[in-house]
């Protein structure tokens, strides 16, 4: 906690005196919280950063706040397991970072999609195949070389995926009706043995 001394004055000139601490003091906090919200994090086999696969999550967590204060809230994700959310450097790019805990408490599930990019506009499939393959190839001095597995096509997408031999793998997905593409980076997941 920052604390400012109390003005025994109430001039004009006091008040701006402390209304310019103030302000630089609120400037450097929101400096600080910015640069903690892309802090770099490394990629492994197992995991991004201190959130890895089969890691408790809450100790996970703890070591995850000074790259983003929002790792200090933990709670119930969508499918009500508990997770923790944040954003990363990965790759050269920003990037929301999801762990998802199992029943003990466990690390089970990492998912990392870009940040604040629900899907980018490309030009067509082949693209977004491209797109995925790429990002995958950043990630290769990580996590090795990915395999391209086979294309899934669903009712509204086109899947891409690129399989890394420790289990982790990149997903692509062609949204033709919107033009658009998604990616994901994947470790783990309810199914895993991990």
């Amino acid at each position: 906690m920052i604390r400012l001394p109390a003005s025994r004055s109430s001039s004009p000139r006091s008040c701006r005196s402390w209304l310019l601490a103030l302000s630089l003091v609120t400037a450097a906090v929101s400096a600080a919280a910015a640069d903690a919200a892309t802090a770099a994090a490394k990629v492994s086999a197992d995991g991004i950063g201190p959130l890895r696969l089969g890691a408790a999550l809450d100790e996970a967590a703890r070591r995850t706040v000074p790259l983003d204060p929002a790792a200090a809230m933990i709670g119930p994700g969508c499918d009500e397991r508990n997770q923790v959310s944040v954003v990363l450097e990965l790759a050269g790019q920003a990037m929301s970072v999801m762990a998802m805990a199992d029943a003990r408490g466990r690390i089970e599930e990492i998912l990392a999609t870009p940040a604040g990019n629900a899907g980018l506009a490309l030009a067509d499939e082949a693209a977004c195949q491209a797109h995925g393959a790429g990002f995958a190839a950043r990630l290769g001095s990580a996590l090795g070389t990915a395999h391209a597995l086979p294309v899934e096509r669903k009712p509204v997408s086109v899947e891409f995926a690129f399989q890394f031999s420790d289990g982790a793998r990149v997903v692509s997905r062609w949204f033709a009706g919107g033009r658009s593409c998604d990616l994901l980076l994947h470790f783990g997941g309810r199914d895993s043995q991990r």
